[in-house]
């Protein structure tokens, strides 16, 4: 592998620079720290310069200086690919900034500096040239009296709506097949009500008029899970992945670490782990309240390049973690990673297979994704929805400060897992329904019903909300039975059952049920199922969906006024919901 000789560089233009700095200082570090971390990206040096452009994208190229000549490709086997490209890509930016400079000091240019300065031109990179994503078929509506439950597994990632908020906010093209409403409407802040003495969580439903469909109402079941006891202590491994197609993400997922470390306190621990073709294990079990030792033990994480065995990162991971395990402190493995997993296990229905034997370890896994062009969200579904796991994308500083500070205590502490939700409808009332969202997601009642199904859990205070567009009027079988019929005269006071099997984080499997009756719909309260279908609305349309009805963009501005009065609460949180939504509308026009 190619050597370095000198420590890299990253050139940021001046105003992101100060971005930089202001970023560590919300972290609630030091001058003396937010100095230390913003000057170092690992193993290399950022400097401001004015020469360098503002990237909103936050991805740089470091350059560095090499003993021995660069050779793209790097050693066999693919090791130091990703510096040698880091650099080539390098030089070629500092070719495109230096021509003009040229030019003015010696005339035109000559036609090879000309041919230099357009090959250095960093070109728009393809969206998702390479990403790969599941992209189930859309759940199709259905009558009672056919399939009576609408089955699914709890979901409370927010990779997807990471994606869709950068890709609005960057003016991009929106890949549909990356969009899970389901994830839209549970990134959202309701108001909802707080779980009783003894519960893991609440469950309460709202219900109205459908506004894109004039024929349909909305059923919206709310959870809310409990807070988690802060007295557990953090055993942690931050699981870095230096492959080289992270060459140009390293600044975020420093960033990363660094929001997860300022949430730590004394007696949690922290190790981590690097991998590429090889692990290594950089630091082990510091003591989280020294903040001056965790930074020290982040910028000593080294070498960007050769291939992504995540498998073997992992791993190693499980495997330390294991022998540094302890049964009185929440011992979970946070992976950085773009999930291009190229050696090893390397397929979405390997990784599933193997992370799922390392559910009963009781090691939690929290995954952080990045890039555009090669990210495999696929990949980090099958991790999270496999391995007691929970998935966040991060594509610029405002993500982390949302996922890894602000939200950081619902990614590290897990209140239910294996959460698992039918809602039954009465064929009385309602002749068809469907299911908005959760497409990944939907279960059979056998997996429902069998304890050792591996799905998602929630964390602690997070908010999970299941939107069902129906038609009321009493169903009719579509398909008929020789022997069984879903009709009943039995509960007709009812107008659904909701029941949730779930585990403990002890593994006790526990159930919960509810029955809804009419008088409750009738009587249901409206607090926030209005946000709630303004968001399906916007998810339907970026979705493109096939049931998208009536929803358009003019629906959608008139959904948003009636909630953000004046555009107050777009105005002061931009990246948030409402700000994004006026963005995506504004794109519209």
């Amino acid at each position: 592998m190619l050597k370095k000789k000198g420590t890299g560089t990253y050139r940021l233009a001046e105003e992101q620079f100060a971005e930089l700095c202001e970023f560590y200082g919300k972290l609630g570090y030091s001058a003396e720290q937010v100095k230390r971390l913003s000057e170092h990206c690992f193993d290399c040096i950022v400097v401001p310069s004015k020469e360098a452009r503002y990237s909103p994208e936050w991805t740089f190229f470091a350059e560095f200086e090499r003993e021995e000549p660069e050779v793209l490709g790097g050693a066999p086997g693919g090791k130091g690919r990703g510096l040698a490209f880091s650099s080539l890509m390098g030089a070629r930016m500092n070719a495109a900034m230096s021509a003009p400079m040229m030019s003015q000091a010696a005339g035109a240019p000559s036609p090879d500096m000309m041919m230099m300065a357009k090959m250095a031109a960093p070109a728009e990179p393809p969206e998702f040239s390479s990403a790969e994503t599941m992209d189930p078929r859309e759940n199709e509506p259905d009558s009672p009296m056919d399939s009576p439950q609408a089955i699914f597994s709890a979901n409370v990632n927010t990779g997807s709506w990471s994606y869709l908020r950068n890709m609005i906010r960057l003016g991009k093209r929106i890949d549909k097949s990356f969009i899970r409403i389901e994830e839209i409407l549970n990134s959202y802040p309701y108001k909802l009500e707080t779980p009783g003495n003894g519960d893991l969580f609440s469950v309460t439903t709202e219900y109205s008029s459908c506004p894109w469909d004039r024929d349909n109402d909305l059923l919206l079941v709310e959870m809310k899970a409990k807070k988690a006891d802060m007295s557990l202590h953090q055993n942690l491994v931050l699981l870095i992945d230096v492959s080289g197609s992270m060459s140009d993400e390293w600044m975020l997922v420093q960033m990363s670490a660094a929001a997860i470390m300022s949430g730590l306190k004394g007696g949690d621990t922290l190790s981590i782990i690097s991998y590429s073709d090889d692990t290594k294990t950089v630091v082990k079990q510091i003591d989280c309240g020294d903040k001056d030792k965790c930074i020290d033990a982040l910028l000593s994480v080294v070498g960007i390049g050769g291939c992504t065995n995540g498998s073997d990162g992992l791993e190693n991971a499980y495997k330390y973690l294991a022998e540094k395990y302890d049964k009185d402190a929440n011992n979970r493995i946070f992976i950085f990673t773009d999930g291009d997993f190229n050696f090893g296990v390397t397929s979405e229905g390997g990784l599933a297979e193997f992370i799922r034997k390392k559910r009963d370890t009781g090691i939690y896994l929290s995954i952080v994704g990045y890039g555009r062009q090669n990210f495999k969200d696929n990949k980090m579904e099958a991790l999270a929805m496999n391995g007691n796991g929970n998935y966040t994308f991060v594509a610029n500083p405002a993500d982390i400060l949302d996922s890894l500070s602000e939200k950081l205590v619902s990614n590290l502490f897990t209140v239910a897992k294996d959460v698992k939700i039918s809602v039954e409808l009465n064929p009385e009332y309602v002749s068809e329904y469907r299911l908005i969202g959760y497409d990944a997601r939907q279960l059979t009642q056998k997996e429902f019903n069998d304890t050792e199904k591996a799905v998602d859990g929630i964390g602690s205070e997070h908010n999970v909300v299941a939107l069902i567009s129906l038609k009321r009027g009493e169903a009719k079988q579509k398909y008929s039975s020789r022997y069984v019929t879903a009709k009943s005269e039995d509960n007709r006071d009812e107008f659904a059952f909701i029941e949730v099997h779930y585990k403990s984080p002890e593994g006790e499997n526990l159930v919960y049920t509810k029955a809804v009756t009419v008088g409750e719909i009738q009587d249901s309260r409206r607090d926030n199922i209005p946000a709630a279908a303004m968001l399906a609305v916007f998810g339907l349309l970026v979705r493109d969906s096939e049931y998208k009805g009536d929803a358009s963009a003019e629906l959608l501005e008139s959904l948003l006024d009636d909630l953000d009065k004046g555009g107050e609460l777009s105005a002061k949180e931009p990246y948030g919901h409402f700000g994004i939504i006026r963005e995506y509308l504004k794109n519209c026009k």
